[in-house]
C-alpha cells in the first residue's frame, strides 16, 4: 500500500476512535445539563452543586476537544489527510480523556453523596474510579507499549 493509503487508513482509525468516545461524552453531558432543571437539584448542598458544575465544565471541555478535529480538518487542512492532521487528531483524543474522567468521577461523587452521608467514603470511591480510568486509558496502554518495545528490541536466539 502506498504511503498516502497508509495515512488515510490511520486517520480513519483515529476518527473511529473519536466516534467511539464522543457519543458517550455527549450523552453524559446532556444528562448533566438536564440535572439543573430538575427540582431535586435545589435540594443538593452548595458543595455538591459546585462539584456538579465543575463536572459539567470538564465534560464540556472533553466534548469540545473531541469535536475539534472535524473543523480543523476542514479549515486548516482543506479536507486533506496529512501527517499533521493525524498527529493533531491523536492529541485531541488524548487531551479529551482526562477531563472526561474528571467529569464522570465528579458527578459519580455527587450521586454517591446523595445516597450516603459519608463524604470520605464517596471521595475514596470516586478517587478509586479516577485511578481506574487513568490505568485503563493511560497506564495499561503505556505499560503494554513499553513491554512490546522491549520484546521487539530483544535479540533473537540462534
Amino acid at each position: 500500500m502506498p504511503k498516502q493509503d497508509d495515512l488515510d487508513q490511520e486517520i480513519r482509525h483515529a476518527l473511529t476512535e473519536i466516534r467511539m468516545v464522543l457519543p458517550g461524552a455527549q450523552a453524559l453531558l446532556g444528562f448533566q445539563l438536564i440535572t439543573f432543571v430538575l427540582s431535586d437539584f435545589e435540594k443538593l448542598g452548595r458543595s455538591l452543586k459546585e462539584i456538579h458544575v465543575l463536572s459539567v465544565i470538564f465534560m464540556t471541555l472533553s466534548v469540545i476537544l473531541l469535536m475539534t478535529p472535524a473543523s480543523y480538518h476542514r479549515i486548516v487542512e482543506n479536507g486533506e489527510n496529512t501527517e499533521h492532521f493525524l498527529s493533531f487528531t491523536g492529541r485531541m483524543l488524548l487531551w479529551a480523556l482526562p477531563p472526561l474522567a474528571l467529569g464522570i468521577c465528579g458527578d459519580f461523587y455527587v450521586v454517591l453523596r446523595t445516597i450516603t452521608q459519608s463524604s470520605l467514603i464517596c471521595a475514596v470511591i470516586a478517587f478509586a474510579l479516577l485511578i481506574f480510568f487513568g490505568w485503563l486509558w493511560f497506564g495499561m496502554p503505556l505499560a503494554l507499549r513499553a513491554r512490546d518495545s522491549r520484546i521487539r528490541e530483544r535479540p533473537k536466539a540462534a
